[in-house]
């Protein structure tokens, strides 16, 4: 469209009985009421009046905005050349002589105007506009949508590029198989019901739904209680017919894997069943795919997953699907079990899935697994098939349910040979398999291979019994050897009463504050300690002893910034009642006060401070609001108000914490009122941290050993104390 031969089409003028309509329609302020609210509106019958022409095939579609007219203006306000032929369109501001590309819905309209106002348009104008856009509608919405369909159009045509690989890349994907959808309904989606008319002393057959008939009923049917059919002896839930509404099973994944001319795909499916009232003998079968994964000769995956592309159209978009903080369905129904198609899985075993161990894989899962998930192990641990066909089942396990522990434990993912996979001889691999040894048992091989000291088998067994790594006892290792080390946990063990774990942990710490404090530990006088918890418990002493502000510089050395956050949270969460309220610290130094104070482990540990300089998680005082000053209890808290942990005197908890949890339930309501976008984001960090520390507590299975909590798995009371922040 050239833009001088548009202006020279003919102008389109105001009629005399556009005018005269104008005149009449005086605007109207009124109030409208609503359940909430009231507001004024102004009312008039048109928003806008239109003219067109159409010349060389151009439509022209003049725009005239009433209260210029009631003024006594003679132009339009804006001018729409639509060109049909090129797809293309335009608009011309006579008010500030400019050319515009927008839409007329984003054209400088009063604040007031509708997205489909009402226009005035003569018969014959508003019809020529819809022929020639060959359009349903007329007039101002004819052109509207015209033009979003245009950019609609346009915005697919950029990203075509990018969809067009997308598109190639799926059209390799195989039909579905012949006896798919039965094979969704009878083996994919497990629930089944038996379907009875009630009768007087019980229904003596039923309509079971997966055998497609009537069968005898052996016992009397209750509703809603499950038995089994007597004919396919499949489990059923019985339905009375009267009593039973519109019914849906439970939405379950299913899956099929088919082999591609570049490797394979597997699919994912998400299928239910839903029974009309009255119509349960003909249910209706929702099966949609949802997520491809395809995998290439080198066992390297691409994803996908149907979703919207660039709020454009749902497709089928390369990647995961996009978790929103809000919450989105793929958290609740995606990444899990369900029925894998095992009809073609002997196929595949000796073309597509040979070598990756899948299929037989899923075939020990009673096909009822979760591919993706060994698929991505897979790629953590490429040898996962010689460790699944080792006979090593405890090894195997881990492989999926410890990932990291053992991917640690491989030596060399590419080797041909499993000795070598796993860095040990052949040997050692006959003692691994005859204990059905995991990563620690492996570790400890590893370990006598490379120091060449023999450790006895059941020293290993010992060690592994008691959950006990080589890194665990890394702070020691090259000073004592398996059996010493074996020898004197035990003795401290049964002198102090403590679990071997506890031990651990109290030698570790004991080394570490002997070596902060300068003292020689190659002695070993030192190192080995004949009172381990009383050498312990002394360093704790000397170690509050020291210089608090020495202390704090080493602090701000390491964690320059936690001071200056320590200030700035002030105003965002401070709050007080009548009874209680919460504080936060000026730095380092109040913190360090309020651990020693309270005798918990706060202020030893660099945790803490990394969270607060990271905005993991800040430090709080709760403090009763008759004594302010004095310490009561230590809040760890996410930036969205949600409590972590809240301990007081030798990190315990009192029967007081009950009502101090009403007030800080009451304090999360207000800083969830004061939290700003930053705010949210950081806490969706930090939630995410939170839950994969606490998936590595479930892992290594931490037990606390002291105290009123003593024999409680560490993971369970961080999570029953938790209070997150639902307002």
């Amino acid at each position: 469209m050239v833009k001088k031969e548009l202006l020279a089409m003919r102008q389109l003028n105001v009629s005399s009985k556009m005018l005269r309509i104008a005149q009449k329609d005086v605007p109207r302020i009124t109030t409208v009421k609503t359940w909430r609210y009231s507001y004024q509106k102004i009312v008039r019958e048109y928003h806008l009046y239109l003219r067109c022409c159409i010349e060389n095939d151009i439509l022209k579609v003049a725009l005239y905005y009433p209260d210029h007219l009631r003024t006594g203006g003679r132009l339009p306000s804006y001018e729409v050349y639509i060109d049909r032929s090129a797809r293309r369109f335009i608009t011309y501001d006579r008010i500030n002589a400019k050319w515009l590309t927008a839409k007329v819905d984003r054209l400088n309209w009063p604040s007031n105007m509708p997205e489909f106002p009402n226009i005035w348009m003569s018969a014959a104008d508003s019809k020529a506009v819809a022929s020639y856009l060959k359009s349903g509608e007329r007039g101002y919405k004819a052109i509207l949508l015209y033009q979003r369909e245009l950019r609609e159009e346009a915005r697919i045509l950029r990203n075509k590029k990018e969809t067009d690989a997308w598109d190639a890349d799926m059209a390799l994907t195989p039909p579905l198989p012949k006896d798919w959808n039965r094979w969704v309904d009878k083996i994919g989606i497990p629930q089944n019901y038996m379907f009875y008319e009630y009768r007087k002393g019980g229904a003596k057959t039923g309509y079971c739904t997966y055998c497609g008939k009537e069968v005898p009923i052996q016992s009397k049917p209750i509703h809603n209680k499950e038995g089994r059919c007597s004919r396919c002896r499949h489990e059923v839930t019985f339905k009375a017919v009267g009593r039973a509404g519109r019914i849906f099973t439970d939405e379950v994944s299913v899956y099929l894997i088919q082999a591609r001319p570049d490797g394979f795909i597997l699919r994912e499916f998400w299928a239910m069943r839903i029974y009309q009232k009255g119509k349960y003998r003909t249910p209706e079968i929702r099966c949609s795919e949802q997520r491809r994964s395809i995998c290439g000769q080198d066992m390297q995956s691409r994803h996908y997953h149907w979703g919207m592309y660039k709020n454009i159209r749902c497709r089928w978009v390369e990647g995961e699907p996009v978790y929103s903080w809000y919450g989105y369905s793929y958290q609740y129904q995606g990444n899990q079990k369900g029925r894998v198609y095992g009809k073609n899985l002997s196929y595949l075993a000796k073309t597509a899935l040979q070598g990756t161990g899948l299929a037989e894989w899923i075939r020990k899962q009673g096909l009822v697994a979760y591919p993706k998930q060994y698929l991505r192990i897979l790629q953590d641990i490429p040898p996962l098939e010689k460790i699944l066909k080792a006979n090593l089942p405890l090894l195997a396990q881990e492989c999926m349910q410890e990932t990291v522990s053992v991917q640690a434990r491989i030596a060399d993912p590419k080797a041909s040979s499993l000795t070598k996979v796993l860095g040990i001889d052949s040997q050692e691999l006959k003692r691994l398999r005859r204990y059905n040894g995991g990563h620690r048992f492996l570790g400890w091989l590893q370990q006598e291979k490379q120091s060449g000291r023999p450790i006895p088998d059941d020293i290993i067994l010992w060690f592994c019994q008691n959950k006990i790594n080589i890194y665990d006892l890394n702070f020691i290792g090259d000073k004592m050897n398996a059996v010493q080390i074996h020898n004197y946990l035990v003795r401290q063990a049964q002198a102090s009463g403590e679990t071997v774990q506890q031990v651990i942990r109290t030698w570790g710490d004991y080394i570490s504050m002997a070596e902060k404090l300068g003292i020689d530990t190659s002695d070993e006088i030192i190192y080995r300690a004949k009172l381990l918890r009383q050498r312990h418990d002394e360093l704790v002493v000397r170690c509050k002893q020291m210089n608090k502000k020495a202390q704090v510089a080493e602090v701000l050395k390491n964690f320059p910034k936690v001071d200056r956050i320590c200030q700035s949270i002030k105003d965002k969460y401070e709050y007080a009642n009548a009874k209680y309220t919460v504080i936060a610290p000026d730095g380092a130094l109040d913190i360090i006060v309020e651990g020693d104070m309270l005798c918990h482990c706060l202020r030893g540990s660099d945790r803490y401070w990394d969270r607060i300089q990271t905005h993991e998680s800040y430090i709080l005082f709760l403090r009763r609001a008759s004594a302010p000053d004095v310490p009561y209890y230590t809040l760890e808290v996410e930036p969205d108000g949600t409590v972590r942990q809240k301990q007081t005197k030798f990190d315990r908890q009192e029967a007081d914490i009950k009502d101090a949890k009403k007030f800080l339930e009451e304090w999360q309501q207000v800083v969830a009122q004061r939290l700003t976008k930053g705010d949210r984001k950081k806490a969706e960090v930090s939630r995410v941290l939170r839950e994969k520390e606490f998936e590595q507590m479930r892992r290594d299975n931490i037990m606390i050993y002291t105290g009123d909590l003593a024999g409680r798995r560490l993971v369970d009371v961080l999570t029953a104390d938790l209070m997150e922040n639902a307002a």
